[in-house]
Protein backbone atom coordinates (compact mmCIF):
# COMPACT_ATOMS: atom_id res chain seq x y z
CA UNK A 1 0.00 0.00 0.00
CA UNK A 2 2.81 2.36 1.19
CA UNK A 3 4.66 1.88 -2.31
CA UNK A 4 1.70 2.38 -4.06
CA UNK A 5 0.87 5.68 -2.57
CA UNK A 6 4.54 6.93 -3.15
CA UNK A 7 4.58 5.82 -6.87
CA UNK A 8 1.20 7.65 -7.11
CA UNK A 9 3.17 10.69 -5.48
CA UNK A 10 6.09 10.63 -7.05
CA UNK A 11 4.19 10.26 -10.98
CA UNK A 12 2.43 13.51 -9.80
CA UNK A 13 5.77 15.32 -8.68
CA UNK A 14 7.86 13.83 -12.16
CA UNK A 15 4.61 15.21 -14.62
CA UNK A 16 2.82 17.84 -13.05
CA UNK A 17 3.23 21.18 -15.08
CA UNK A 18 5.67 23.46 -13.50
CA UNK A 19 5.23 26.86 -12.00
CA UNK A 20 7.52 29.01 -14.17
CA UNK A 21 8.99 32.28 -11.94
CA UNK A 22 10.53 35.31 -13.44
CA UNK A 23 11.52 38.76 -11.94
CA UNK A 24 9.91 41.59 -12.65
CA UNK A 25 10.62 45.27 -11.41
CA UNK A 26 8.99 48.27 -9.10
CA UNK A 27 10.85 51.00 -10.15
CA UNK A 28 10.84 54.34 -8.34
CA UNK A 29 11.30 58.01 -10.03
CA UNK A 30 11.79 60.86 -7.68
CA UNK A 31 10.14 63.96 -9.69
CA UNK A 32 10.08 68.02 -9.56
CA UNK A 33 6.75 69.04 -11.36
CA UNK A 34 6.95 65.92 -13.51
CA UNK A 35 10.56 65.81 -14.36
CA UNK A 36 13.41 64.02 -12.81
CA UNK A 37 14.46 65.49 -9.72
CA UNK A 38 18.06 66.61 -9.76
CA UNK A 39 19.39 67.26 -6.26
CA UNK A 40 20.76 70.90 -5.45
CA UNK A 41 19.28 71.98 -8.81
CA UNK A 42 17.45 75.49 -7.81
CA UNK A 43 13.70 74.97 -9.09
CA UNK A 44 11.24 78.18 -8.88
CA UNK A 45 8.07 77.30 -7.45
CA UNK A 46 5.52 80.12 -6.19
CA UNK A 47 7.35 83.02 -5.70
CA UNK A 48 10.61 80.68 -3.74
CA UNK A 49 13.44 79.71 -5.18
CA UNK A 50 14.28 75.57 -4.18
CA UNK A 51 16.49 72.81 -3.86
CA UNK A 52 16.82 69.76 -2.87
CA UNK A 53 19.64 68.16 -1.31
CA UNK A 54 18.71 65.29 0.32
CA UNK A 55 15.71 62.96 -0.67
CA UNK A 56 14.90 59.17 1.63
CA UNK A 57 12.30 57.03 2.27
CA UNK A 58 10.88 53.90 2.98
CA UNK A 59 8.62 51.48 0.88
CA UNK A 60 7.13 48.57 2.91
CA UNK A 61 4.86 45.64 2.79
CA UNK A 62 4.31 45.61 -1.28
CA UNK A 63 1.22 43.60 -2.46
CA UNK A 64 -0.14 42.59 -5.82
CA UNK A 65 -3.67 42.25 -6.83
CA UNK A 66 -5.69 41.47 -9.69
CA UNK A 67 -8.51 43.47 -8.95
CA UNK A 68 -9.64 42.44 -5.27
CA UNK A 69 -7.37 39.22 -5.01
CA UNK A 70 -3.99 39.46 -3.75
CA UNK A 71 -1.38 37.90 -5.98
CA UNK A 72 1.66 38.69 -4.49
CA UNK A 73 2.71 39.67 -1.32
CA UNK A 74 6.59 40.71 -0.78
CA UNK A 75 8.17 39.41 2.76
CA UNK A 76 11.44 41.84 2.78
CA UNK A 77 10.72 44.04 5.89
CA UNK A 78 11.59 47.38 4.11
CA UNK A 79 13.38 49.29 1.10
CA UNK A 80 15.10 52.38 1.25
CA UNK A 81 14.69 54.56 -1.61
CA UNK A 82 17.60 56.81 -1.26
CA UNK A 83 17.98 59.45 -4.19
CA UNK A 84 21.65 60.16 -3.41
CA UNK A 85 22.58 56.42 -4.34
CA UNK A 86 20.16 55.85 -7.11
CA UNK A 87 18.05 58.21 -8.90
CA UNK A 88 15.86 55.49 -9.81
CA UNK A 89 15.95 52.72 -7.99
CA UNK A 90 14.42 49.31 -8.55
CA UNK A 91 12.95 46.51 -6.72
CA UNK A 92 13.20 43.07 -7.99
CA UNK A 93 10.25 40.49 -7.00
CA UNK A 94 9.82 37.08 -8.13
CA UNK A 95 6.83 35.46 -9.12
CA UNK A 96 4.80 32.98 -11.02
CA UNK A 97 5.17 34.77 -14.91
CA UNK A 98 1.91 34.17 -15.37
CA UNK A 99 0.01 36.12 -13.14
CA UNK A 100 -2.06 39.32 -14.31
CA UNK A 101 -2.10 42.11 -11.86
CA UNK A 102 -3.73 45.53 -12.12
CA UNK A 103 -2.93 47.19 -8.70
CA UNK A 104 -0.40 47.89 -6.40
CA UNK A 105 -0.80 48.87 -2.52
CA UNK A 106 2.48 49.53 -0.23
CA UNK A 107 3.19 51.54 2.71
CA UNK A 108 5.46 54.94 2.69
CA UNK A 109 7.43 53.78 5.78
CA UNK A 110 7.51 50.87 8.26
CA UNK A 111 4.60 49.70 10.23
CA UNK A 112 4.36 49.25 14.08
CA UNK A 113 4.63 45.82 14.01
CA UNK A 114 8.64 45.83 12.23
CA UNK A 115 9.33 48.84 14.84
CA UNK A 116 8.38 46.77 17.74
CA UNK A 117 10.93 44.17 16.50
CA UNK A 118 13.83 46.32 17.78
CA UNK A 119 17.02 47.44 15.59
CA UNK A 120 17.02 45.06 12.30
CA UNK A 121 19.77 44.96 9.34
CA UNK A 122 20.07 45.61 5.77
CA UNK A 123 17.88 48.66 4.62
CA UNK A 124 16.76 49.05 8.16
CA UNK A 125 20.22 49.27 9.66
CA UNK A 126 20.43 52.13 11.64
CA UNK A 127 23.95 52.99 10.08
CA UNK A 128 21.63 53.98 7.28
CA UNK A 129 20.66 57.22 8.91
CA UNK A 130 17.29 56.65 8.80
CA UNK A 131 16.84 55.57 12.52
CA UNK A 132 15.85 57.95 15.58
CA UNK A 133 17.94 55.84 18.44
CA UNK A 134 17.02 58.62 20.82
CA UNK A 135 13.27 57.91 20.04
CA UNK A 136 13.69 54.09 18.79
CA UNK A 137 12.04 54.90 15.69
CA UNK A 138 12.04 54.55 12.36
CA UNK A 139 12.48 57.67 10.39
CA UNK A 140 9.56 57.20 7.48
CA UNK A 141 10.28 60.00 5.09
CA UNK A 142 13.44 62.26 5.18
CA UNK A 143 13.61 65.57 2.45
CA UNK A 144 16.37 68.39 3.42
CA UNK A 145 17.05 71.22 1.34
CA UNK A 146 17.01 75.27 0.34
CA UNK A 147 14.35 77.91 0.29
CA UNK A 148 14.44 81.22 0.07
CA UNK A 149 11.59 81.40 1.94
CA UNK A 150 12.40 79.34 4.93
CA UNK A 151 13.40 81.12 8.38
CA UNK A 152 15.96 78.55 9.31
CA UNK A 153 19.31 79.40 9.32
CA UNK A 154 20.92 79.79 5.69
CA UNK A 155 17.51 79.19 4.19
CA UNK A 156 17.26 75.54 5.03
CA UNK A 157 14.41 73.09 5.69
CA UNK A 158 14.68 69.73 7.66
CA UNK A 159 11.63 67.61 7.33
CA UNK A 160 12.16 64.09 9.11
CA UNK A 161 9.20 62.40 9.00
CA UNK A 162 8.77 59.03 11.70
CA UNK A 163 6.21 58.00 14.28
CA UNK A 164 4.60 54.92 14.71
CA UNK A 165 1.76 55.34 17.55
CA UNK A 166 -1.13 56.57 18.14
CA UNK A 167 -1.72 59.50 17.26
CA UNK A 168 1.32 60.71 15.56
CA UNK A 169 1.70 57.39 13.19
CA UNK A 170 3.20 58.63 10.10
CA UNK A 171 2.91 55.59 8.34
CA UNK A 172 1.02 55.99 5.08
CA UNK A 173 -0.52 53.11 2.69
CA UNK A 174 -0.69 53.85 -1.29
CA UNK A 175 -3.12 52.22 -3.35
CA UNK A 176 -2.66 52.29 -6.90
CA UNK A 177 -4.23 51.08 -10.39
CA UNK A 178 -1.81 49.60 -12.94
CA UNK A 179 -2.31 50.34 -16.58
CA UNK A 180 0.44 47.43 -18.10
CA UNK A 181 0.77 44.02 -16.45
CA UNK A 182 4.74 44.97 -17.08
CA UNK A 183 7.46 46.51 -15.21
CA UNK A 184 5.81 48.70 -12.40
CA UNK A 185 6.51 52.73 -12.65
CA UNK A 186 5.99 54.92 -9.66
CA UNK A 187 6.69 58.14 -9.76
CA UNK A 188 6.89 60.59 -6.74
CA UNK A 189 6.98 64.63 -7.09
CA UNK A 190 8.34 66.12 -4.70
CA UNK A 191 6.43 69.50 -5.47
CA UNK A 192 2.94 68.06 -4.36
CA UNK A 193 4.70 68.18 -0.75
CA UNK A 194 6.36 71.04 -0.56
CA UNK A 195 3.47 73.00 -2.19
CA UNK A 196 1.59 72.19 0.81
CA UNK A 197 4.09 73.62 3.42
CA UNK A 198 4.83 77.12 4.95
CA UNK A 199 8.30 76.79 4.57
CA UNK A 200 8.45 80.45 5.97
CA UNK A 201 6.31 79.50 9.10
CA UNK A 202 7.70 75.28 9.08
CA UNK A 203 10.67 74.80 8.05
CA UNK A 204 11.97 71.60 10.80
CA UNK A 205 10.64 68.90 12.15
CA UNK A 206 12.28 66.13 13.73
CA UNK A 207 10.03 63.97 16.05
CA UNK A 208 6.50 62.60 15.66
CA UNK A 209 4.13 64.98 15.95
CA UNK A 210 1.15 66.56 14.29
CA UNK A 211 2.46 68.41 11.69
CA UNK A 212 4.72 65.49 11.01
CA UNK A 213 1.84 63.62 10.24
CA UNK A 214 0.60 65.97 7.75
CA UNK A 215 3.50 66.05 6.07
CA UNK A 216 2.99 62.56 5.77
CA UNK A 217 -0.08 62.85 4.01
CA UNK A 218 1.10 65.48 1.71
CA UNK A 219 3.85 62.31 0.52
CA UNK A 220 0.91 59.96 0.45
CA UNK A 221 -0.70 62.04 -2.16
CA UNK A 222 2.77 62.86 -4.27
CA UNK A 223 2.89 58.92 -5.43
CA UNK A 224 1.08 58.44 -9.17
CA UNK A 225 1.11 55.98 -12.37
CA UNK A 226 1.63 57.22 -15.56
Amino acid sequence: MKKKIFKKWFFLFIFSPKILFSQFQICFHNQFLNSELILDKKYAMSNDSISISSLNYYVSKISIFNDSNLIYEDRKLGHLISHEINQSPCIKLECDQKIKFNRISFNLGIDSVTHIKGVLGGDLDPTKGMYWTWNSGYINFKIEGYSSRSSGKNHLFQFHIGGYQFPFNSCQKIDLTLKRNSTIDIYFDVFNVLNGINLQENYQIMRPCKSAVEIANLSKNAFYIE
